[in-house]
């Protein structure tokens, strides 16, 4: 019988810069593989290959996807056997458990270079596109988050936070009643989505397929919604209870959803730009309206059309500059592709394929 797969995001650009959260993976993983090379597609396939063999033993595999390529996997998580492979030499990232349950494998020497002389101009010219427009779109996307600090701020003074805490604590006592296990609870990262050339983007769907207990918070920027999920979080923990926590893809400091996999629950911001409604048929989506406590004046309505215009046209230039940065990681992609040697590839991926049992 095969398993199944989940989709994330593998980073996300936000704000603050390329947010990925590959660290906390390989403290949670049982066994990691760091894999080293040039960016190439022939990576992705060989992750993608990974995750359907997995699959294809019964395992649930998770596929973490490039933030600007549509169809490119830099990492594949196996649950169950808990092994993490990941692109790794993208990210900075180095094995510090060599020998126990840190592996590594390396592609450099897969390259041929009478082909990378022929390209290195190109090559070093589309290196040097990539990191021109990846700092114009973090710089934008940071203009971005600080004009919606200023819409929170807004909102913010327009709140009856009594009432909401209020709202929180019937809502602990809903999800939680009176369960607390004798052990300790664990916490785990992912990514919701991030800002791609098409707009913002998440996996939400994916994520909460198998979830039974779903509820969608509505409520405007900076009344509480991300302190409200890491509350929770906690609360969870404190009970011994596992909680997973998936952070926001445009403020790398703010949290998106939280889920309590031993109550078959979630709870997600559910506002813009990833709206959700309760779906025909799933009888425990539910809304968690914290828009009710907030009472905007007129002046304060005002105040924030300004802002939100500003915010727009902010993500509709990171948007613009993320397209040029997804056109050069294509390109290097494409040129590294043609410099490497199948037999070698072949030769060096095959023992990564290992049969397993559950």
């Amino acid at each position: 019988m095969n398993g199944n797969v989940t989709y994330y995001f593998g980073h996300a650009l936000t704000g603050q810069g390329v947010k990925h959260l590959y660290k906390e993976m390989i403290e949670e993983a049982e066994l990691v593989y760091f894999l080293q090379g040039a960016p190439t597609f022939k990576g992705s396939e060989l992750l993608k290959e990974l995750g359907y063999f997995y699959v294809k033993q019964g395992f649930t595999v998770e596929w973490f996807k490039h933030a600007l390529l549509e169809e490119v996997v830099e990492a594949v998580y196996v649950k169950g056997c808990n092994r993490l492979f990941v692109w790794a030499s993208e990210w900075n990232i180095e094995p510090t458990l060599l020998g126990t349950k840190h592996r590594v494998m390396s592609f450099y020497d897969c390259l041929e270079e009478v082909q990378l002389e022929k390209v290195g101009e190109q090559l070093a010219e589309a290196m040097q596109e990539r990191a021109t427009w990846r700092e114009k779109c973090i710089a934008k996307l940071d203009q971005a988050i600080k004009l919606h600090d200023d819409w929170e701020i807004i909102t913010q003074s327009c709140m009856n936070w009594q009432a909401l805490n209020e709202q929180v604590e019937n809502l602990k006592t809903e999800v939680f009643q009176s369960i607390v296990l004798n052990k300790t609870g664990i916490r785990t990262h992912r990514l919701l989505g991030t800002l791609t050339p098409r707009g913002a983007e998440n996996t939400v769907e994916s994520i909460t397929k198998s979830i039974t207990t779903r509820f969608m918070i509505k409520g405007k920027p900076g009344t509480g919604k991300s302190s409200l999920m890491k509350g929770l979080a906690d609360e969870a923990n404190a009970r011994g209870l596992d909680a997973q926590i998936i952070w926001c893809g445009l403020d790398a400091g703010s949290v998106d959803m939280v889920i309590i996999p031993e109550l078959n629950f979630c709870i997600f911001d559910s506002t813009e730009p990833h709206v959700f409604d309760p779906q025909d048929g799933r009888l425990g989506d539910k809304i968690f309206d914290i828009g009710q406590h907030c009472a905007l004046s007129e002046e304060a309505e005002t105040a924030i059309e300004a802002v939100r215009a500003h915010y727009k046209e902010a993500i509709q230039d990171a948007m613009g500059h993320s397209k040029r940065y997804a056109e050069a990681e294509y390109t290097i992609r494409r040129l590294v592709d043609n410099c490497l040697s199948a037999s070698l590839w072949r030769e060096k991926t095959a023992p990564l394929f290992e049969r397993l049992t559950k």
